[in-house]
């Protein structure tokens, strides 16, 4: 990520490179977990303890 001087923030890009890789993963084993035991979406993220203000975010992944 660049900063408005133009520096690239190294922290940051990290940080979001592994909040990426973390709902990505969260969102293949909600695929998972519907595949395997035939679940509903939304029976899948109570397994998981999804809340539902991040549902959404997760549904547009799968």
């Amino acid at each position: 990520m660049m900063n408005k001087e133009g520096n690239y923030n190294m922290c940051k890009a990290v940080i979001d490179l592994t909040n990426k890789g973390r709902a990505e993963g969260i969102a293949f084993s909600i695929k998972s977990i519907m595949q395997s035991f035939n679940y509903s979406f939304e029976q899948a993220c109570a397994v998981l303890k999804i809340d539902a203000k991040d549902m959404e975010r997760y549904r547009k992944m799968i």
